[in-house]
């Protein structure tokens, strides 16, 4: 039987890297991408491959940078990859009032944490609709569903990842392609150390669980609706927030 593969952009960050381990752990190979490889995450990459028997390869891009990101992209498939699960993780948080967001910060905030998805998903289509059962899985965020102070850029930006789930799910049904989108609270990552302490303490105290997630409890979610388990699951938007008012 045929190992599945995994495609994880941002790969480097607290939830990829787990995020990484879990695929690893459940018998995929793991195509990752990354802004920067430092050689103490490769050793890490290294460790993982030789403890679990499976395959790694590393992508270094600015997603973008669209030209570069092709480029990678076309030589997948030249090599005839087959892509079985798309986890489009790569982003990252800003924060500001509506007053004080200038639209440069705001095109920058969607360029990354949208754009780049949806232009990496159409390049890997192609690669995707080689898989008898392929799955995409975009992370987006409770911010891009409550309306909090200071999140226009970043909770705009995984709205408009949210909301193209639901159309992707739509449109990309017919080749036996599922889309579907989590929705994490704050998480217990190096991200949510720079996360204004007020703002941390508004969220916490409106979620019954009063704790961050881990990420495993994230991952253990992208798992389950990467697999088969999840095969009649498709276009939804799941919260993973502990329970809030």
């Amino acid at each position: 039987m045929l190992k599945k593969n995994v495609f994880i952009t941002g790969a480097n960050g607290g939830l990829g890297f787990e995020t990484v381990k879990t695929f690893l752990k459940n018998g995929y190979n793991v195509i990752c991408s990354m802004r920067k490889v430092d050689k103490k995450f490769e050793k890490k990459l290294s460790d993982l491959t030789k403890k679990n028997n499976q395959t790694i390869k590393i992508l270094e891009f600015d997603l973008n940078d669209h030209e570069k990101v092709k480029n990678e992209i076309i030589n997948l498939i030249k090599e005839k990859t087959i892509i079985d699960v798309l986890i489009n993780n790569a982003g990252f948080a800003d924060g500001s009032l509506f007053e004080m967001t200038s639209i440069n910060k705001l095109k920058e905030v969607f360029e990354t944490n949208f754009f780049s998805q949806i232009y990496i998903t159409q390049l890997l289509l192609r690669l995707l609709k080689k898989s008898n059962c392929a799955s995409i899985i975009n992370i987006g965020s409770i911010m891009g569903i409550r309306a909090e102070k200071g999140t226009l850029s970043y909770g705009s930006s995984k709205a408009a990842l949210m909301h193209a789930t639901k159309i992707m799910a739509n449109e990309l049904s017919i080749y036996g392609i599922r889309t579907n989108a989590i929705a994490p609270n704050i998480t217990k990552t190096n991200m949510l150390d720079k996360m204004d302490e007020n703002a941390k303490e508004v969220l916490l105290s409106e979620t019954y669980l009063n704790r961050p997630a881990k990420v495993e409890e994230i991952c253990d979610l992208i798992l389950f609706l990467a697999s088969s388990k999840s095969s009649y699951i498709n276009g939804q938007i799941y919260r993973i927030d502990g329970g809030m008012t």
